[in-house]
Formats: C-alpha cells, structure tokens, sequence
C-alpha cells in the first residue's frame, strides 16, 4: 500500500470527519483537543493547507500529527482512515475565512498610550513592572466567551511583527481592576493577516543585540537582567520558529524553566537554527522549575 496521500488544503474536511470538533479548527486561540487543557494555548493555522497547529504545551505539528496524537494512531492507521475520505467524498477544503485588515485597523485606531493612573498600568504593576515601553498600548476592548460579549475591559496591546517589521496582529491582554481578567480568557492573538509564526512583539528599539522571551511581561523582567532590548515571541511555538531581523547578530533567549520543558525545547531549537545563520546566542534559564524570569526578578526582592 502507498503512503503517498495528498491531503494538502483538504484537513480541515478529513479532521472534521474523523470525528474532531470543529471548535478546535478555528485560527485562533482555544483549547487544545491533544492535552484537553487551557482555554487559549492551541491554534489551528492549517498553514499552507499542512492541516497545521501549535499547542503552548503539546508543541507544533501537521494533519497527521494531530490525528496521531488525538486518537492515539499510528501513521498507517491514519492512512487508512483518511484514504476512503479523500477517495470517495467530496472535502470541505477550509472553513470560510474573513478577512482581519478591518478589526486589526480598528483596534489599531483604537488604541492609545497606556495611561498612567489606568487598569493596565494597575496590571503591570501588579506584576512587579513599574517601567514599561512606549510600544505597549491600551484599548478598551470587548471580549467573547462562549457566545456572549463581554466588556469593555482595559486591555494591553502589543504589535506583532513579521522579520521585516510588518505588522501582523496584536496580541491582547484583558485586565480587570488591576489584574488579570480572571473566570475567562484573559490573552487572545487576533486573527493575523498572514501568519504569526516567526513573528515577535518589538518591544524596544534595537542595534544588532536583543534578548527574546515568551510572555510580554517575561521579555520586560529579561531587559531588566540584560540591559538589552526585548522581543516577546508569546509562546513556545513561535519561540522555536523567531525570524530575527537582518540586523540582529546576538540573541539572549530567556527561556521559561517550565516542569514540560517545552520552553527549554523551543529555546534550544530557535538556538540551532540562529547558531546555523552564524548568529551569536546565548541561553538563560531561571534556576526554579515552573518559573520565568519575572518570577526570578520578583523573587529577588
């Protein structure tokens, strides 16, 4: 039997029918169908029609491996079931998208410098940060959770940017009286225009050296410990697949010290891809397991 099976702009059809919910296919943020855990940490991009996804916990992967690791299949058996879908029926090549340009340029004119004396200064300091970039911004943005708007929260805005410095998205943090949105989800990528992977906050200016962290809040403790300037890659998926600006020639990486290893994972695979590009890295990692830096810093005082 041949292995050869094209399925290429066809997964979301084949998933579908192989019984995963149509909630998990969505490109944007939600729960993960492999781990069944968290609110916002998996995404189905279908990235050039590879029935693609990135999960915070679970990692990257394609079609296959997400049928592989949803239903505990080998290869051969996922061959087997998709053959008689892709033979003898007519696929549903992709849910229908819309178009992002409108709500990216929406909330981009809705957005203002943070104020001061707001909520999502109020957030940030309760994080410990009392100095923030000019590059964050504020909105009061609406929310949805299972149907039903909600809002408007004070929320903190950071520009996604592919390596040529082209906005693609935004990434919110809803907050509530100075803290995290809580009994919801609190952190949501907007639907990019394009794709967020390789892409990163810019959270300062930068000549040739940057340190790179997950979070928004993390990459701001890492400026703090290097005196560098910093990106926020968001998760561990688009940690692993940063694209640097031509300019950058040393990377800090901050990863996160988490008990999965998947932040430690996905700092050494950006590591081996930069190192091949003869870009200088170095590797930090906090000493306490399920910490990240702005924990170390915290701790500190």
């Amino acid at each position: 039997m041949s292995n050869h099976l094209d399925v290429t702009g066809k997964w979301y059809g084949v998933l579908t029918a192989l019984g995963i919910d149509r909630e998990y296919l969505q490109n944007r943020h939600g729960p993960c169908p492999i781990c069944e855990e968290g609110t916002d940490r998996f995404r189905f991009d279908d990235k050039d029609g590879r029935g693609t996804y990135y999960c915070n916990t679970c990692g990257a992967g394609d079609g296959f491996e997400l049928l592989q690791k949803v239903k505990g299949w080998s290869f051969v058996d996922c061959l087997d079931s998709i053959r008689p879908i892709i033979d003898h029926t007519t696929v549903q090549v992709s849910k229908p998208k819309k178009d992002p340009t409108l709500a990216l340029k929406k909330v981009a004119r809705m957005s203002t410098p943070i104020n001061f004396n707001g909520g999502v200064a109020d957030y940030l300091r309760s994080r410990g940060i009392e100095n923030y970039p000019d590059t964050l911004k504020e909105a009061q943005l609406y929310t949805w959770e299972e149907g039903v708007k909600l809002g408007p929260f004070p929320s903190m805005l950071g520009l996604i940017q592919d390596a040529k410095g082209a906005g693609v998205s935004y990434h919110i943090t809803y907050t509530n009286n100075g803290q995290k949105l809580k009994g919801m989800t609190s952190r949501k990528i907007m639907p990019p225009k394009g794709t967020i992977t390789g892409a990163a906050i810019r959270l300062h200016d930068h000549e040739g050296h940057i340190c790179l962290a997950e979070g928004i809040e993390t990459a701001l403790a890492a400026s703090k410990v290097a005196e560098l300037p910093a990106f926020s890659v968001m998760n561990a998926h688009c940690m692993a697949t940063f694209e640097p600006p031509e300019d950058v020639k040393a990377v800090d990486i901050y990863a996160d010290n988490d008990a999965s290893f998947v932040g430690q994972k996905s700092a050494y695979q950006l590591a081996e891809r930069l190192a091949a590009k003869d870009i200088k890295v170095n590797i930090l990692i906090p000493p306490v397991i399920g910490e990240d830096w702005l924990d170390y810093l915290n701790n500190l005082d």
